[in-house]
């Protein structure tokens, strides 16, 4: 099944498999040591598209397209490639182990490799302050279309809750007349008040 992509691109969507997200090539290169250029995105798409890539303000993001997911579903149960040496050989074996192990719980692929929204929104977060620089203020109204798929409640509860931990701060917007209905209806609900903004970083 892996005959017509190279190691490279099997690990691109291995990776991307695993995040189970979009992902920038910044974080790609953080998680996985590895980032998909113009050649790999050509190479794994070359006979039906595997990789979806869309444009975010100033960078792009990947994630697996259907036909993508349906690739790695069936790496996990194809067992080692023919003539596959280290360390692909390896990787094949671990998934291999994967993919046994998903079929005997009887849990499915999308069950499994599932994103951890934290880590989505905190990587967000700073794809949007490279430029503006770390512990800069950013709107929800800005932040929640990177979310892109994520339930609405899923995403303000996971906010109410990163709220607690020490480097996350929420605040309502001091000049309310600067709102627009955009901002004001991307507010998250905490303790009653409607927090317009967003800051990861130490105080």
């Amino acid at each position: 099944m892996a005959a017509d992509l190279t190691v490279r691109g099997q690990a691109s969507l291995f990776a991307l498999m695993v995040v189970a997200r979009p992902v920038t090539n910044r974080e790609l290169r953080d998680v996985a040591g590895l980032e998909i250029d113009a050649k790999v995105l050509r190479q794994v798409n070359r006979s039906v598209e595997r990789v979806a890539k869309k444009k975010r303000g100033a960078v792009n993001t990947y994630r697996l397209a259907p036909a993508g997911r349906s690739w790695c579903e069936s790496a996990l149960v194809a067992g080692r490639p023919d003539n596959s040496k280290f360390p692909a050989g390896v990787l094949y074996a671990v998934l291999e182990n994967i993919g046994q192990h998903l079929a005997r719980s009887g849990i499915k692929f999308e069950e499994f490799f599932q994103p951890d929204i934290e880590n989505w929104i905190r990587a967000a977060y700073a794809e949007l302050t490279v430029r503006r620089g770390p512990n800069s203020w950013i709107k929800l109204s800005v932040l929640r279309p990177w979310l892109e798929g994520v339930a609405r409640e899923v995403v303000d509860a996971e906010l109410d809750r990163m709220i607690e931990q020490p480097d996350v701060h929420l605040m309502a917007e001091l000049n309310q007349k600067s709102l627009t209905a955009h901002d004001r209806e991307a507010a998250v609900d905490i303790g009653g008040e409607p927090r317009h903004l967003l800051r990861i970083g130490k105080a």
